[in-house]
């Protein structure tokens, strides 16, 4: 009897979660300068990463824009309902994170990380609540919150 340990290796490094979001054609990333066609939001029960899928990417960009603990997720996902529904710019502190989201013409503008060597993805209006509806929906499958 031989005992192969690599399927369950490979099994270990799947996210435990994985929701896929569309967005439209008016969706960008910089510096990298690239359309995104979609967000894959993956996360193994404690962190959520969040990639980006592009349409075309001969630099071999990386796909990963951020890792979130689940703290900063929640956080992230409320200032970002906040943001869409008030249409005003709101930021997101904390040890583990910096976004910032800013409310331009044509959608909205989101940084990730330090001013200098920010990550910027820009969405369209058509797009940003199924965005939020998936960052609050990943959140909630690793730590639902019981009713009352």
């Amino acid at each position: 009897m031989s005992i192969n340990p690599a399927p369950r290796i490979i099994a270990e490094l799947r996210p435990k979660y994985e929701i896929k979001i569309d967005l439209d054609e008016r969706c960008f990333l910089f510096p990298a300068g690239k359309s995104v066609s979609q967000l894959l939001l993956l996360s193994d029960g404690h962190t959520i990463l969040i990639d980006a899928v592009y349409p075309f990417n001969q630099a071999r960009t990386p796909p990963r824009l951020v890792a979130l603990d689940l703290d900063d997720a929640r956080e992230f996902g409320r200032r970002l309902v906040e943001a869409v529904h008030t249409a005003r710019t709101q930021l997101v502190g904390t040890n583990g994170i910096r976004i910032s989201i800013n409310v331009v013409a044509n959608g909205y503008h989101l940084q990730f990380g330090d001013m200098n060597a920010a990550t910027e993805l820009f969405l369209g209006t058509g797009c940003i609540w199924r965005v939020c509806q998936g960052l609050l929906r990943i959140v909630d499958l690793i730590a639902p919150i019981e009713s009352n």
